[in-house]
Order: C-alpha cells, then structure tokens, then sequence
C-alpha cells in the first residue's frame, strides 16, 4: 500500500541544523529510510558559513528535501520555529541534526498516536556513548500527565504531535536559554491532555562526538529559573523540590545523601537515584548500563 494514500497523513519531519553537514547528512537519510514514507523534511540553516551553505544546498538535491534559512543566527529553537511556520504536515516532529531516527519510528508513532487521549506521542531513547557503549533512557514511560511532568522533563527531546496544536502554542520560546523543550511540552499538556511515551526506542542520541551543543551549566541554570518562574503558577511544593534535584544535576557540585534525602518523592525518586549513583559511583553505574543493554538486546 503506498504511504501517500489518504490513510497516511503528511508528517513534518524539522532539522535545525549548523555547520555539521556531515552529521546532517546521517540524520537526513535516516528520515529519508523511514517506513513510512509521507514526510516532508525541513531543514533549517542557522546561517552556517559560506563552504556549510553550498554543501547544504548539494544535500537538498541529493535528498530532496526543503531547505530554508535563518539570516541571522536565532539558535536551535529560533530555527525550528522556522519550519514549525512553514510546516504542511497534519503531523510534525522533530531530529537534531547529529543524531538520527530507527527506520520504524515514524510509522509507530502515527499509528498508536491517539491524538482525542493525548497531546503528543514520544518514545524512549538510545543514547551511543562510544563506539562501544549504548544506553537506553527508559526510566520514564507510560501516560506521562502534566502533573509527572512538572517534576522534570519525563518526555525526552523529542515528540509527534499535532501540526495545529505546536503552532498554536507559538512553538519553542526562543527566550529560555535552556529548557526549551521541556518548557514545549509543558504547554502542550496543559492545552491538550497528557503525553504517551511508548517503551520502544527508535531515537538515536550520539553524545559520543565532541560537537555536541554545549551543556553551559550557566545557561542550564538560568534556563531552570526562568522556566520556575514561567510556570510558578503549576508548580506545587513538591515540584519545586524536584526542580531542585535538577538544578543540582546541572551545577558542578557531587549529590551526597543530606542534600537529597529532603527532596525525594515518588515522583523524582529514579532521577535522584540515578543521579547520586552518577554522581560518586560513575563507574558501577556504567557496569550496570551495559549489563541493562545486553539483557534488552537478547530479549
């Protein structure tokens, strides 16, 4: 059956993207081998260099995709919300442009989509390491409701949505300086109902090179308050203590039990686990990853 019948809706499928045209280039090709096959692809240069420009404008002929640039540089969030204003998709989501999608992903997230129960649909993720070494994020599945959101960011980087309902938020909030994402995702769910995360893996997160957009934990740590204060008026007390467990994720300083044993609820519980374990046991918890992932791999 061709995928560009009626029962196949277009989706959106936007890249920002930034003087990596190498790593462009993977992400593109494993949108353009996915099963399904009624995708438009966007990809947005945040005004690379001349020599980046030309060899984006070779790729765009070579894989046929739409290329649409940015004057100015706006940031990763400043070029999505580009494609998000020219997006024709019925459906629209997202791939940075150094990691890449499973061939399945799309036509899985289209099909167990519930767009009446939910406002997005995510899944959970692969993260390549090394060469060596891939871990899979999936502490966080389920029906992921506003409130479990609050407590920090269970989604992930990622969703399919709604073309209308990512526009009707006005996109990502090019005013955060981190967060953006997270923020996203809040504002879908308080519009439009909770988030579906499936427990299947079809994002592929490479953290393994040394060009992966920095994680300035200045930045974080603005982003984080100007998120708190955004959303003050949804945030309980044990939100905020939750928020606090993420802030200190992202400050230099080792967790230690007196500084986290205050915040825990049943809410942030694997989070504090997993990152007091990170944080002065860092490799047990590699040990136990690669345990996790060869025990997922057979089964």
């Amino acid at each position: 059956m061709s995928r560009r019948s009626p029962s196949y809706p277009l989706v959106t499928v936007y890249i920002p993207t930034y003087n990596r045209p190498d790593m462009l280039a993977r992400a593109v090709l494993s949108v353009v081998n996915q099963t399904y096959k009624n995708i438009e692809i966007l990809v947005v240069d945040d005004n690379s260099d001349i020599q980046t420009q030309e060899k984006l404008k070779a790729l765009s002929e070579t894989y046929s995709f739409t290329l649409l640039h940015n004057r100015r540089t706006k940031g990763a969030c400043g070029a999505r919300n580009t494609a998000i204003t020219k997006a024709k998709g019925h459906y629209i989501t997202g791939l940075d442009d150094d990691d890449e999608f499973l061939p399945n992903r799309i036509e899985e997230m289209v099909t167990r989509f519930d767009m009446e129960r939910f406002s997005a649909i995510a899944t959970t993720t692969l993260v390549r390491k090394s060469a060596n070494e891939t871990v899979v994020r999936n502490a966080d599945k389920g029906v992921l409701t506003l409130d479990d959101q609050l407590h920090y960011n269970k989604v992930g980087n990622q969703v399919l949505t709604l073309t209308e309902r990512l526009k009707d938020i006005g996109g990502f909030d090019e005013y955060l300086p981190s967060f953006q994402d997270y923020d996203a995702w809040i504002r879908l769910s308080h519009h439009y109902g909770p988030i579906l995360k499936i427990d299947h893996p079809s994002y592929l997160t490479h953290t393994e090179h040394e060009n992966r957009i920095s994680t300035n934990s200045e930045k974080k740590q603005q982003g984080l308050k100007l998120f708190k204060e955004k959303h003050s008026p949804l945030l309980s007390k044990q939100h905020i203590q939750s928020l606090s467990i993420l802030s200190l994720q992202h400050s230099s300083s080792r967790a230690s039990l007196t500084m986290l044993l205050p915040l825990i609820s049943k809410q942030n519980w694997k989070s504090a686990v997993s990152f007091y374990l990170d944080s002065n046991f860092s490799s047990l918890t590699t040990l136990l990853r690669k345990l996790k992932m060869k025990l997922k791999t057979r089964q």
